[in-house]
């Protein structure tokens, strides 16, 4: 069933790699870096985020993360096309129902999904520098979107580019104009590394190892 549209934007929020990057690269990066043919086996395995709504899964060719959440909404809000009746929300669109708990003026309904967020292939590839991994995501037109993964202590930290502070850090470091809205860009090797180290990639998540056995 389509979720309610205030919800819809609510749930939006917490997708991972669900909206248009804020920069993508002409090549997979680091440049001149040999890609890796899988996840190695010290990655693999379950993360849990702080807020305890996801759980990332890790295997050899594969990242996926589970949503599991509650979302409390105002009976006002759950927009014109759903009706409420008793305990159940109804699409009118369709007439496909949902389960929900009804709390004095508000709605509460269970949401749970999977999402992939990287598949080893041709195209999405990984690569390893410098002690991080980087998820490189085929955009399309010579384009990729760039992700930066550690592990530490048994922290994992996924990390993206900011619309903002990195972008000036990407034209910065490849002497572009401030005044241009460039949003695509080649680097070298060394550039790379130097935008790593400069602490790109600033929007970070991180997710606490999870043993099999307390799933």
């Amino acid at each position: 069933m389509k979720k309610f549209v205030a919800a819809s934007l609510f749930i939006t929020a917490f997708l991972l790699l669900g909206c248009e990057p804020a920069a993508t690269f002409d090549k997979p990066q680091p440049a001149d870096v040999k890609s890796l043919t899988s996840f190695p086996r010290r990655l693999q395995g379950k993360y849990i985020s702080a807020n305890q709504a996801s759980v990332i899964t890790i295997t050899d060719q594969l990242i996926t993360r589970q949503y599991d959440f509650d979302v409390k909404e105002h009976k006002d809000n759950i927009g014109s096309s759903y009706k409420l009746v008793g305990d159940t929300v109804v699409d009118q669109t369709d007439g496909t129902k949902e389960k929900v708990v009804v709390t004095d003026d508000s709605i509460i309904f269970h949401a749970n999904w999977t999402d992939t967020l990287f598949s080893v292939t041709t195209r999405n590839v990984i690569k390893k520098f410098k002690g991080y991994y980087f998820l490189n995501k085929y955009y399309g037109d010579n384009a990729w979107e760039v992700n930066k993964l550690s592990l530490q202590n048994g922290v994992l930290s996924v990390g993206s580019i900011s619309d903002i502070d990195d972008i000036q850090k990407l034209k910065a470091i490849t002497e572009t104009t401030n005044d241009t809205m460039a949003k695509h860009f080649a680097l070298s090797r060394r550039q790379f590394k130097k935008f790593v180290r400069r602490d790109g990639f600033s929007e970070e998540e991180t997710f606490a190892r999870v043993e099999e056995d307390g799933m």
